[in-house]
């Protein structure tokens, strides 16, 4: 991509130190800034301060500018065991103390910051309070140093999050959100009048999910909200116009295309122009895609899916005299990365924009590619973007972002925050801190060149084009057990993001990336993000558990606390799951004394293993069982004929039910000769990275005797392909978490619906019969069911090929019937998709 530069460098237009120390030279990312001590640009003079607590983990700031020309930052900061919100003001060319906002100890979420007509401090945030998320606001007042009353914003037995607010520059302050109501969550605006934030008033009521807002006011008092939506069956962004707190008219459309548009930003400029950035990405976005797609096993079109992450535009639309115009140069020129999240719009009070947005690094090591995401700034000059330039300490995480204000002088206030990664392991945290910078105010531009505004995009058919009907099929299914009336509930159990060191979610994407797909692209009943050690550091496990908090909704979705544990073979990777967050608690490795990669001095991965090892004492994995004994927990091994498998010399029958049989990222692990297995020559490339140990096949376990049920998940990268199929009347943590230690349980790669009994028993149930009774199949596919096989103790002993969607049968086995025997159904479909029941294991009285 040809780049350009112009005018004056960012580094040129920082005005001045504003740390508390002295800058200190020295090579960057070599060790973590002392608090308030500045870090140049790019090695020249002008710098950021470190504006948060001294030693906690401070995130997600949000920054304001009071009439009186002092600055206010707060952020969110975490001491090991709570969150609380921190407040610091800027004046008189120091920051001053730190203060907490009353009454925020526990789980806060995005505090945002507002100056009232009083020169009131307004922070406006999401906080949990007895089991419910809801956003609430409190007021500070700097001439008598008194905090006011506390506002509750919402008020509904469903979550309320993702708070953002906008002021005119005059007192007048407006918040939007995005609250559940129903089964689909909605955005919501407030203002405050005379020292009172207004009723809820909802904006938005279509039948799916909306994200992201994010307000603007302008000087007329107009206010404008974006967000995103999902009422197409992609993300598209929308802004309402609001006058007098009343929506004036529908929602205008900004980018509706078949393509990912999603995380809007707005800011209205100086001549009253709003202007919308969004980041873009391609279509059918968390769709069919997986490893057994890629090598075309499975009857999948080309390019059906895309990952979660991956490429990405950042992209930006002017609103001007009734029409969506843009620059005649595109924002994505600015960048000289291929993948651009988040940008954020801001006026500079200039008549023009400045972009903030945060490109991928990757970095090749020696161990492979690692990464990064990092701030980048522009801003539109006439007709072209200045070449945009990172912020210093910024590199980071994909899920926050930035905040920024412009005063009175026209400087440009800005305020991040970064974890300190370092160079040789971009992945592992460091330190979570805040940071903030003031930009001297630019040279007024030229006139803005601005053109109509072109967004065209054709995707593929879509690889299931009835799939609301099919997912409808199976949350009505009724399956009545011995007087009990079971549902299935779809989940995945197995799916990583950012927050593990392996990938960094270059494809697999933020934590909210994991919501969305969950509850949107794969419209599923339940999951976990399972990240390697909870992503191997204090504050992202307590964040997960937060995130897992928020996007709970009672009768909608069910998310469980859940990591990874990855012991390499023979042990095997196991993922871990909770009920109960006081309860969830990473379990450590055991390791064996004297290995080398951890000893003093330590290396740049640090004290224990981010992903895996397999440098453990030899009972770890007993260890681990006798860590979650007594707590609601399971254990579900995965991948287990790789090298990240296990030879079965373990096992807990009540923590370790079920066994995830196939992943979406790699193959079946079933056994060496079932469909989708990986084969040596076949699959020489990925054998190559990911292993072949046979001996950890899932039939071997059930030679061994162990009892396991059947799901199936993702892992890294894959989506849309891999289903845990869950039979339960109890639709919660506690009941489906119950059912999986029942084995009531199947496995797909696609919205299969699975029923398989034996006289009065499930599949999972374990039993003594005198004789055999019939086994009863029925199935409805997605497709046509090219064969279904009836396997008893590894071996097939019953086989048909009906060629329709519906099939039912019944198989009664009059073979040998002495003593223990296990059965269970495999599905194949034309397509190539599978599904598997959990066996039953019988006990014949002999």
């Amino acid at each position: 991509m040809a780049m350009w530069r112009t005018g004056l460098t960012l580094a040129a237009l920082a005005a001045g130190l504003l740390g508390l120390g002295r800058l200190t030279p020295g090579p960057p990312n070599l060790r973590v800034p002392a608090q308030g001590e500045s870090q140049p640009i790019q090695a020249v003079s002008g710098a950021a301060s470190a504006v948060g607590h001294e030693y906690r983990q401070d995130d997600f700031p949000a920054i304001a500018v009071s009439p009186d020309g002092s600055v206010w930052v707060a952020w969110l900061s975490f001491d090991g065991q709570r969150d609380d919100i921190g407040l610091r003001q800027f004046r008189g060319g120091r920051w001053g103390n730190l203060q907490w906002v009353p009454a925020t100890s526990g789980d806060s979420w995005a505090p945002q910051l507002g100056i009232d007509s009083r020169n009131q401090v307004w922070v406006v945030w999401a906080e949990q309070r007895e089991g419910n998320w809801d956003v609430f606001a409190r007021p500070y007042d700097p001439a008598t140093h008194q905090w006011g009353s506390l506002q509750r914003l919402s008020d509904h037995a469903l979550p309320d999050t993702n708070p953002c607010l906008a002021s005119d520059g005059t007192g007048q302050l407006v918040v939007a959100w995005q609250g559940f109501r129903g089964r689909f969550s909605q955005i919501f605006v407030s203002r405050l009048v005379e020292g009172r934030w207004t009723p809820a008033l909802q904006l938005t009521n279509a039948p799916a999910n909306h994200w992201n807002p994010a307000v603007a006011v302008g000087a007329d008092g107009t206010t404008w909200v974006a967000y995103d939506s999902y009422r197409s069956g992609s993300y598209d962004v929308f802004v309402q116009c609001l006058r007098g707190g009343a929506p004036e008219g529908p929602p205008i459309a900004v980018a509706t295309t078949p393509l990912f548009e999603a995380r809007p930003s707005v800011a209205v400029d100086t001549v009253g122009r709003l202007w919308v950035a969004w980041e873009s990405g391609p279509p059918h976005w968390g769709k069919d895609q997986g490893y057994v797609t890629r090598q075309r096993y499975v009857d999948r079109p080309e390019g059906s899916g895309a990952p979660l992450a991956g490429q990405r535009e950042p992209q930006i639309a002017c609103w001007r005299n009734g029409r969506w115009e843009a620059p005649v140069q595109p924002l994505r020129e600015a960048f000289p990365q291929r993948a651009v999240y988040r940008p954020q719009v801001i006026s500079d009070g200039q008549g023009s924009v400045w972009v903030i947005a945060k490109p991928r690094i990757d970095v090749k090591v020696a161990d492979g590619a690692r990464g990064y995401w990092e701030y980048w700034i522009t801003r539109y000059e006439g007709e072209r973007w200045r070449a945009a330039e990172p912020l210093p300490s910024s590199k980071g995480r994909l899920s926050s972002k930035a905040s920024a204000a412009t005063d009175s002088q026209g400087d440009l206030w800005v305020a991040w925050e970064t974890d300190n990664r370092r160079e040789g392991f971009y992945h592992r945290p460091i330190r979570q801190q805040v940071y903030a910078m003031r930009l001297a105010k630019p040279a007024r531009t030229e006139q803005l060149r601005l053109k109509p505004l072109e967004l065209h995009a054709q995707a593929p058919p879509p690889a299931h084009p009835n799939e609301d009907e099919d997912v409808a099929r199976l949350r009505s299914y009724v399956a009545e057990v011995r007087g009990r009336k079971l549902r299935i509930v779809r989940g995945d159990f197995h799916r990583h993001t950012e927050l593990s060191w392996d990938g960094g979610g270059r494809n697999d994407g933020s934590l909210e990336d994991f919501y969305r797909y969950m509850l949107d692209a794969a419209n599923m009943d339940f999951g976990a993000s399972t990240d390697h050690q909870g992503g191997a550091w204090p504050y992202w496990w307590w964040y997960s558990q937060k995130m897992a908090d928020m996007y709970h909704v009672p009768g909608v979705f069910v998310p469980f606390f859940g990591y990874e544990r990855s012991v390499i073979f023979p042990h095997g990777h196991r993922n871990v799951f909770f009920v109960n967050r006081a309860e969830a608690r990473v379990t450590p490795f055991h390791l064996r004394t004297g290995v080398k990669n951890f000893l003093l001095p330590l290396g740049p991965q640090g004290d224990e293993p981010g992903v895996g090892t397999g440098d453990v004492v030899e009972n770890d994995t007993k260890l681990l069982y006798e860590t979650l004994r007594g707590k609601d927990a399971v254990v579900i091994p995965h991948t287990s004929a790789t090298r990240m498998g296990t030879d079965w010399r373990d096992n807990d029958p009540y923590l370790e039910p079920v066994v995830e049989i196939f992943q979406g990222c790699r193959t079946n692990y079933e056994r060496v000769d079932a469909p989708l297995a990986a084969h040596p020559d076949r699959d020489a490339a990925h054998i190559k990275r990911a292993g072949y140990f046979p001996q950890g096949m899932v039939s071997n376990a059930w030679a061994k005797g162990y009892k396991l049920g059947i799901i199936a998940s993702s892992d890294h990268g894959s989506t849309h392909l891999s289903y845990a199929m869950v039979y339960t009347d109890d639709f919660s943590r506690k009941g489906i978490l119950a059912a999986i230690r029942q084995r009531h349980t199947y496995g797909a790669t696609d919205n299969i619906l699975l029923d398989v009994r034996m006289g009065q028993y499930f599949m999972g149930d374990e039993f003594r019969l005198e004789r055999p009774e019939p086994l009863r199949v029925k199935i409805t596919g997605t497709r046509e069911i090219a064969r279904v096989v009836v396997i008893k103790d590894n071996g097939v002993v019953y086989s048909t090929e009906p060629r329709t969607r519906q099939v039912e049968f019944t198989f009664r086995d009059t073979g040998d019937v002495q003593g223990r025997h296990f059965y269970y159904v495999r599905v194949e479909q034309v397509d190539g998709m599978l599904a598997w029941s959990s066996p039953f294991f019988v006990n014949y009285s002999k």
